[in-house]
């Protein structure tokens, strides 16, 4: 019996030797960075958003990421009492994403577990052209067609999730046909900014 006991008492010793050397050398105790989640999507207003989580992270660690696409095509429209009467208008925008324009996106802070979870807006730019619509009429976005849309952490270089196209009718335009360029000729097209 002495015997046994003295032997299990060895081997655990040894194990726990293995495994205070491992912990010294970071075998087996780092998770690699992943993300178990990405959804590209658009919400009710047509505005691209990213929903993720991350693990592996440094716990309190500061992380970006982008959510964006290389072009965005929303067509617009005028409307009386929510009735479409035209004319329509294209606006192209280029790269847009959820930075604040000349700025990068805003860190995130990985929980004490190292991971992070959240949802990233990149919302459509205001257009900056001449008044589509003349009173009574109110200008609306009708469509929009979000072209090579992606969610990335940018601090460690991962692409999370990658869409070539996601589209969405925002409002209703009776027998008319309000069509949106496809995304090979929204990513050819200069921006109308």
């Amino acid at each position: 019996m002495k015997h046994t006991c003295g032997k299990q008492a060895q081997r655990a010793g040894l194990a726990l030797a293995a495994a205070a050397a491992f912990t010294m050398l970071g075998i087996g105790t780092a998770q690699a960075q992943q993300f178990t989640r990405a959804e590209l999507s658009l919400d009710g207003s047509g505005n691209l958003t990213c929903s993720f989580r991350e693990t592996g992270l440094a716990p309190n660690g500061l992380y970006t990421y982008t959510c964006r696409a290389k072009a965005l095509g929303v067509m617009s429209g005028c409307f009386v009492r929510n009735r479409f009467v035209g004319p329509t208008s294209l606006a192209v925008f280029k790269d847009v994403s959820n930075a604040e324009e000349g700025h990068p996106p805003a860190p995130l802070v990985a929980k004490n577990n190292g991971t992070i979870n959240a949802t990233l807006t990149g919302g459509i730019p205001e257009s900056h052209g001449a008044e589509l619509c003349t009173e009574p009429a109110v200008q609306r976005n009708i469509a929009v067609r979000w072209c090579n849309a992606s969610l990335e952490d940018t601090t460690n270089n991962i692409v999370a999730a990658s869409l070539g196209e996601l589209f969405a009718q925002l409002e209703k335009t009776g027998t008319a046909v309000v069509p949106v360029p496809s995304c090979a000729e929204l990513l050819a097209a200069p921006p109308t900014q």
